[in-house]
């Protein structure tokens, strides 16, 4: 669209909260294909000839603003037709320091919208020619941590009144236009690089009982209600029936409990109307409390997610864990949409550490990797001079977790060992570079990594949590010394990601460099944070404090290895200061490592409990957590996948898989699963004292390394092949 202008409303001002209508008529004499591109400052919801068609742009970022190609012909008729558009203004800048409403989504101001649509002859573009009115709805801040979306009071009462579009500035194609003097702006806009969302009807999901609307499950889009009588309904939407604060550790759905009332919409009623709102609405119940003589009902509920579907002839040998996996695949997908996001209720901002492990699932399912791509982009991006990467991107406002900076490396590495995408990896290699120099200016003078200003967040662990003026929760205590113990092995292990990936690349210097900066730390490792007594590597240098996550990454950064590896983390099955499931994927690792995966059981029961408290997804922590729904939760994804199946990449060079199925604890299961190549199908089950596996592949050319578990291997390349084995 190099031609289209962007045009507002004249009382659209710099930086406001508010809904604005556009609209267009036109008339075919014949219906071909029709190309519709669009884009909005900040958000656009388009429909044709009434029917709702989409919603974006694409989230960008500080560094690039998108625009929607979409195919519209089945929208189209012969003869007259009409575009109409909502439009979501947002204030332009952060709030203080506060996070202000829609954090994830970057705006610039009054450049309220600009479209084209091609269809045969017919060229439509944005222009004066268009009607706009402001919407009559007001959009009102709920608390800080609710930086999801706004509040919408909708007053059908209000007279909409339609004037002339008001032409602003033109449209810069960055990918075609000329830099002018080298000049870019932010309205230069480049084509979106991930599938539109998805939007399906699941109106079926939703039952009302005169009380509440419930869902079967908890659900993430766009409800449609219809009102009629005088008076306000007001909307509360909500997660779970709640004890403290927004927090749980009950049935889901016990009614007897509490529910929050901060997120909710309102509606002004005199006669009938309809409402949906402009923004995403995550819930698993919705209360309507009404003021005067008014009847509600929900007229339409239109899910949406990423379009990722994941396969569904799959049987992990236990009841229990079919319907985990089915909620650990609902949790990502509730949290997969123009970005991976933390959480859908909250925040939905899509943060580093959340991110990685969300992508290493996401694999699993599917090799579809944009969102995978366009996240690494989005850090990259945001990366300061010095190194240093925010937390979360794309966000108005800036946050700093040292750690999460790790995470980034991880995202290449486990893209690479799944894809073995060398490009995609030197692409990324100086925002690897940032990061590793950042921290090794942290580095003091005993060696060791230094703490730095920003919030060293690491786990939800128990002990760990938030006391005003000491500890802003999730960060170790004890560590006041300067020094955070477990960022020196965790630097180790992430160090030699970076170097394997510098050494595809061809960078061997660099390579060697981190991996000497690695021995450092690891050899430091051992002299400060190594407790003889105790049998366990403490969190700070007084050995007053220790936890799994700093055995865990002792053991994978190889900090300690053989029996030392085995002993440690054997001695932190006790330890106060547990794994929660922010931090399960590394400590399972770190478990297997050693052979004792088997005492993955004691996190798995708990995921396993979730079902008896009526949990439809999982949540952030496994006792009161905030948020019912965070996707770094959905570990089952991997760990049936790659561990009970046993599918994962042997050799990314030769593009081979290694299948070593997990068979303690259930005497069957059958999935597929997406690897580097391509769909595997395992089928495994034992009886009478022999195990017997058949696994087939999509082609013949993929070879697979199969191990039993009696020890025995066998290599094949074959479509379809089967093996047994006796067993204990």
């Amino acid at each position: 669209m190099k031609d289209a202008r962007w045009i507002t409303h004249k009382g659209a001002g710099a930086s406001d909260n508010a809904t604005y209508y556009f609209k267009k008529s036109f008339t075919l004499d014949a219906v071909c294909d029709a190309l519709f591109e669009i884009s909005a400052q900040a958000r656009y919801k388009l429909f044709i000839n009434g029917e709702f068609v989409a919603c974006g742009p694409c989230k960008g970022t500080r560094e690039k603003t998108y625009f929607d190609a979409l195919d519209v012909t089945k929208y189209l008729r012969v003869g007259e037709n009409e575009i109409f558009c909502e439009v979501l203004q947002l204030v332009s800048d952060d709030m203080q320091g506060k996070m202000s409403p829609i954090e994830g989504v970057i705006r610039v101001g009054a450049l309220l919208l600009a479209c084209e649509l091609n269809c045969g002859s017919l060229r439509l573009q944005s222009d004066e020619s268009w009607l706009t009115a402001k919407a009559p709805v007001t959009h009102e801040n709920a608390r800080s941590c609710y930086s999801a979306s706004t509040r919408e009071l909708y007053d059908s009462t209000a007279e909409v009144v339609w004037e002339s579009a008001k032409v602003q500035t033109g449209v810069s194609n960055a990918e075609v236009d000329h830099y002018w003097w080298g000049s870019t702006n932010k309205c230069f806009l480049y084509e979106r690089p991930i599938p539109m969302l998805d939007f399906s009807d699941k109106t079926d999901i939703v039952s009302f009982d005169g009380d509440f609307f419930e869902a079967k499950y908890l659900t993430f889009g766009f409800p449609t209600f219809k009102a009629s009588g005088h008076g306000k309904v007001r909307l509360y939407y909500f997660e779970c029936f709640t004890e403290i604060q927004g927090k749980t550790n009950n049935n889901r759905t016990d009614r007897s409990l509490d529910f929050t009332k901060e997120m909710y919409d309102e509606i002004t009623v005199n006669g009938e109307c309809e409402f949906t709102p402009f923004w995403f609405r995550c819930f698993r119940f919705i209360k309507p409390e009404i003021t005067g003589d008014v009847s509600i009902k929900l007229e339409k509920m239109v899910e949406v997610n990423y379009p990722m579907f994941p396969r569904t002839d799959y049987d992990f040998g236990r009841k229990d864990d079919n319907s985990l996996w089915e909620i650990s695949v609902r949790t990502l997908q509730r949290c997969t949409h123009e970005t991976y996001e933390d959480c859908p209720f909250y925040e939905q901002l899509q943060y580093c550490m959340d991110t990685s492990t969300q992508m290493v699932f996401n694999y699993q399912l599917t090799d579809d990797d944009r969102l995978a791509r366009k996240a690494m982009d989005d850090f990259a991006a945001a990366q300061l001079a010095n190194g240093l990467m925010p937390s979360r991107t794309p966000s108005v406002g800036d946050q700093h977790i040292p750690s999460f900076q790790f995470y980034f490396i991880f995202m290449v590495y486990a893209h690479y060992t799944r894809f073995g995408d060398v490009e995609l990896v030197r692409k990324h290699l100086r925002a690897i570079d940032g990061v590793c120099e950042w921290f090794t200016n942290h580095i003091n003078d005993d060696g060791v990594v230094g703490q730095s200003k920003y919030w060293n967040f690491v786990d939800w662990a128990t002990p760990w949590g938030y006391v005003e003026g000491e500890n802003d929760g999730g960060v170790p205590v004890g560590i006041h010394g300067g020094v955070i113990g477990l960022y020196n092995p965790m630097m180790a292990y992430f160090l030699q990601c970076a170097a394997k990936l510098n050494a595809v690349c061809g960078r061997y210097d660099v390579c060697e460099e981190y991996l000497a900066t690695a021995e450092i730390l690891k050899k430091n490792t051992v002299k400060y944070f190594w407790d003889k007594e105790k049998g366990l590597f403490a969190d700070n240098l007084d050995h007053t404090k220790y936890s799994q996550h700093m055995q865990s990454w002792c053991v994978l950064s190889g900090t300690a290895t053989g029996r030392r590896a085995k002993s440690i983390m054997k001695n932190s099955l006790g330890l106060e200061a547990k794994a929660t499931y922010a931090f399960a994927y590394f400590y399972f690792r770190a478990l297997e490592i050693c052979g004792m995966y088997d005492k993955t059981k004691e996190m798995m029961d708990s995921y396993r409990g979730l079902l008896k408290l009526n949990c439809t997804t999982v949540p952030e922590t496994p006792t009161y957590s905030r948020s019912d729904c965070h996707a770094w939760g959905a570990l089952a994804i991997y760990e049936f996948s790659a561990t009970v199946l046993g599918v994962r990449t042997y050799d990314v060079n030769e593009k081979s898989v290694a299948i070593k199925p997990y068979i303690k604890g259930r005497n069957h299961a059958r999935g597929t699963v997406s690897s580097i190549g391509g769909n595997i199908t395992v089928s495994w089950k034992k009886a009478g004292g022999v195990f017997e596996i058949t696994i087939e592949s999509e082609n013949d050319r993929v070879k697979k390394y199969i191990t039993l578990p009696n020890g025995e291997e066998f290599v094949t390349s074959k479509k379809k092949a089967t093996y047994k084995c006796n067993i204990k």
